[in-house]
């Protein structure tokens, strides 16, 4: 398993200068790369292979100083990731997608990537010879430690907790609040715990979240919360002439102020996704299957939704669950808040948005909308676990959970 560190770096003027020189050359070897294999498809109707293409910059750092300016580490990484974007395109186009996204021209690039590479060191216990990879991290006895960047030196790095596992991939990034440090970490897989205490999770605007259990989680609304700001920001570089100094001080303002909502966005999800597994004592989690990219299509709700963030809330869960050996589970979505999570009875007039209590014409359970839902969440579940199936319909869950 990959787990990434996060720090903050501390380049100095000197540093930062090169660093942001190395991102301007690795902008425009990245769109030479995307150029040259739309190129050889359009006149030769063939695929250019990553193999060829670091050819062709084995032979550039031979002939161009510029080219030897940068680390090899970079370029490299870069041809990986234009590989792996026409890969991804290919592979959509097969698939017969509707959006084939062709791999864009960039006007920058905001990150730098290199491989940490293996050396032979000599074992004092048994006199035999090891391969270790390298580490990039030089500890000190002051505050801020020293990260190593090929051809640049050691660079200040703020290291809040310790690394753990092997490292293999440093990438270098440019934010609006300066440079942060990803280093990749490979740690060993946990084994997955006894699911014994399982809860249910449906998603909202109203509340970010009803379990199913009933109890609700408030909904920030960062994005709401952020848009008064953000339109005095948007009206300051309105006034400004594009490109002038005073224009790029307001332009950085607002990259900052977008920054600071993302971290409140993360920060918020992150505590609640280990709430829900930790504080609240459940090593399974479920939630629905959400086809978001189509719920946005709402004129009405895509804000909102886009504001809550539902794909990263499943992403860390899942996340979360594979580093701490809990499960996560996604069922169907169909029909959860319009099936009693009592009787197994289908409304039998559809339940708009508006209605947010659920009343059973059958059974004559009254409850809420979203705790109902969450209910037949955790039922679905559970009957497609015994069953070994994760595709059922909502009367066979009752029926099965009454059974057993």
């Amino acid at each position: 398993m990959k787990l990434t560190f996060k720090y903050p770096v501390y380049p100095t003027k000197t540093q930062e200068t090169t660093l942001l020189s190395w991102l301007d050359h690795l902008c425009e070897l990245q769109n030479s790369a995307r150029n040259n294999r739309k190129h050889a498809y359009e006149e030769e109707g063939r695929f250019v292979s990553q193999g060829e293409q670091q050819a062709l910059l084995t032979a550039a750092r031979e002939k161009y100083d510029d080219f030897r300016e940068v680390p090899q580490d970079f370029q490299v990484s870069v041809l990986k990731r234009v590989d792996k974007a026409f890969d991804a395109f290919r592979r959509r186009c097969k698939e017969g997608a509707e959006k084939k996204g062709y791999p864009r021209y960039k006007t920058r690039v905001r990150s730098l990537t290199w491989c940490l590479r293996k050396h032979k060191v000599k074992d004092k216990e048994t006199g035999g010879v090891k391969r270790v990879r390298q580490n990039p991290i030089i500890e000190t006895d002051f505050r801020h430690n020293r990260l190593k960047v090929p051809k640049l030196g050691e660079v200040k790095i703020r290291m809040h907790r310790p690394l753990q596992g092997d490292p293999k991939e440093v990438t270098l990034i440019k934010k609006a609040s300066g440079w942060y440090a990803h280093i990749v970490c490979d740690i060993p897989d946990t084994p997955k715990v006894e699911p014994t205490d399982a809860v249910g999770v449906d998603m909202g605007t109203t509340h970010y979240l009803t379990t199913s259990e009933g109890e609700k989680e408030d909904n920030p609304r960062w994005y709401r919360q952020a848009e008064g700001l953000l339109h005095k920001h948007n009206q300051t570089i309105a006034r400004r002439k594009e490109g002038s100094q005073r224009w790029q001080k307001a332009a950085h303002a607002t990259a900052l102020h977008h920054e600071k909502t993302a971290n409140k966005r993360k920060d918020f999800i992150g505590k609640l996704v280990f709430k829900l597994f930790h504080h609240e004592k459940n090593n399974v989690l479920v939630t629905e299957d959400l086809g978001i990219s189509n719920m946005v299509q709402n004129k009405h709700l895509s804000k909102s939704i886009s504001d809550a963030s539902w794909g990263k809330f499943f992403e860390w869960a899942g996340n979360i669950a594979e580093r701490d050996g809990f499960h996560f589970h996604q069922v169907n979505p169909k029909n959860t808040s319009q099936t009693c999570s009592s009787c197994g009875q289908k409304s039998p007039k559809k339940l708009s948005l508006a209605i947010r209590t659920f009343d059973c014409s059958f059974c004559g359970t009254s409850l809420d909308r979203d705790h109902n839902a969450a209910i037949n969440i955790l039922l679905r579940a559970a009957c497609a676990h015994r069953g070994e199936r994760w595709v059922t319909n909502l009367c066979e869950t009752r029926n099965l959970s009454v059974d057993r």
